[in-house]
């Protein structure tokens, strides 16, 4: 038998009156709580005391209405009439602290999947309640959506806090579960409620409790004789459920872990194409290094005559062009100072001495070329180009590389993300998909409105619109 229920619905206070029916302990004007088995600490009885020596119990703070107080599930064990029962106790659905509803769901799924069937899965409704807040919504909807469909035969419900005569709560809002006169009941379970017990003063109050809880037993002795007619259900789909759940959660998380990954490689990615684009520009640009330079060059032509030439001068020059004297191939000055072009023992041209001067009928003559000249700086800039080009082409590759990886990651998460929820689709007809989902889209959707650029904002957005476009498709 597992009890779940919102926070406060009056769960664990089912559970304490069930510990005393099991256990044929009771409420009575003479000894009062003096002989109840108490499995659930509560105001009035703030102790546990069964089963002996293990208060297996994870209440939080018994005097603290405002948050849920089971925070993990608990079996406890009774024998009755020759049967082992036993008991599941539940966290809260709808906690205050909301952020831990879908860890409170894998637990009980967990444990549920512990047991080796469920008989009856029995949700406690606050039976005074006059309308459907936005508090019962919720929690109807994460039923509704937790509970495999193998299991609504199953299903139980107990109105708590009324009899059928003073209920508020309308049973049409619980429509969808389709609940049946024989299987929903109506418990005062006020017993355990009571917050001074200065009350047990007043004897006329405690006879009304007593008979309070004596309808209680005639309550809970007709529900035990409903379940035992009942069969029993696997609880492997709570397992599947369970499983499929985690990798929903595990999912969601790595599908924004993953999306920023790949951002951070696409900004990357955009940087070095921008560097790569600049330094092919720069190689485009500098690539012309060389240019076209008329120069003068001295070509040797044999002349049919024969001139003075100075050989002192690195270039060869010509003193005097066809000279008229006797020709002398070596230096001899005493012939040279008869030549037009000494000015005593120097020559008036080159300034060197006539004795450094013969004849020759070959002489340089000046021919003007085209010659390459490199421009230093353009050709600096070139080399550097193409080594970027290089080193920045292999960065962009790699890059590129992993940018596909990532990609294909994101890709495979969102098609497991879709063939989870199909899957728990068929295991829960109403798993609430969309809420699951929404918080993922919320996240994506900041995380586009604190992007810098307008290229992450677009990813952001674009896996948003994908998750919504999934979800409508399902």
């Amino acid at each position: 038998m597992a009890f779940i229920g919102e926070s406060g619905s009056g769960k664990s206070t089912c559970i304490n009156y069930f510990a005393n029916y099991f256990t044929n302990s009771s409420f009575s004007e003479q000894h009062l709580y003096s002989n109840m088995k108490i499995v659930i600490p509560n105001s009035i009885c703030p102790t546990a005391n069964y089963p002996p020596g293990s208060y297996r119990h994870t209440e939080r703070d018994i005097h603290n209405t405002s948050e849920s107080q089971t925070q993990a599930c608990t079996v406890y064990d009774f024998i009755w009439n020759g049967q082992l029962i036993k008991v599941i106790d539940t966290p809260g659905f709808n906690d205050t602290n909301q952020s831990k509803d879908d860890e409170n769901i894998q637990k009980i799924l967990k444990q549920f999947a512990a047991v080796p069937f469920i008989t009856a899965i029995i949700i406690t409704i606050n039976g005074t309640t006059t309308r459907l807040s936005t508090s019962i919504k919720t929690t109807l909807s994460q039923l509704r959506g937790s509970l495999p469909d193998s299991v609504f035969k199953n299903l139980f419900f107990i109105l708590s806090n009324c009899t059928e005569e003073t209920k508020n709560f309308n049973l049409k809002l619980i429509a969808e579960f389709n609940p049946t006169t024989e299987r929903t009941f109506y418990m005062q379970n006020a017993l355990f409620c009571i917050k001074d017990r200065s009350i047990l003063q007043n004897g006329k109050l405690v006879r009304r409790m007593v008979r309070a809880w004596e309808e209680s037993v005639d309550t809970m002795e007709t529900m035990m004789n409903e379940i035992n007619r009942t069969s029993s259900t696997s609880v492997q789909a709570f397992e599947d459920m369970r499983i499929r759940r985690e990798r929903l959660l595990a999912h969601k998380a790595m599908l924004i872990v993953k999306q920023k990954s790949l951002l951070g490689i696409m900004k990357a990615l955009a940087i070095e194409e921008d560097r790569l684009k600049n330094a092919n520009k720069n190689k485009q640009s500098n690539r012309n290094y060389e240019e076209d330079e008329v120069i003068t060059i001295f070509e040797i032509e044999t002349k049919p005559y024969y001139s003075t030439l100075c050989i002192q001068h690195g270039d060869v020059q010509i003193c005097h062009e066809n000279c008229s004297l006797s020709y002398e191939p070596s230096l001899n000055l005493a012939h040279f100072e008869h030549c037009a072009a000494a000015d005593g023992k120097n020559c008036r041209h080159c300034k060197c001495g006539m004795n450094q001067h013969l004849h020759s009928y070959e002489i340089p003559v000046p021919v003007q070329t085209t010659a390459k000249k490199e421009i230093l700086h353009k050709k600096t800039a070139f080399e550097q180009a193409c080594k970027d080009v290089q080193q920045i082409g292999s960065q962009v590759s790699q890059l590129e590389y992993t940018k596909r990886s990532y990609q294909n990651e994101v890709n495979t998460i969102k098609a497991s993300l879709l063939a989870t929820i199909r899957e728990l689709k068929k295991i829960c007809t109403h798993f609430n998909f969309p809420e699951e989902m929404n918080s993922t889209i919320q996240n994506l959707r900041k995380e586009a409105k604190i992007a810098q650029d307008l290229l992450a904002k677009q990813e952001y957005n674009n896996t948003a619109d994908a998750i919504e476009q999934l979800l409508r498709q399902l």
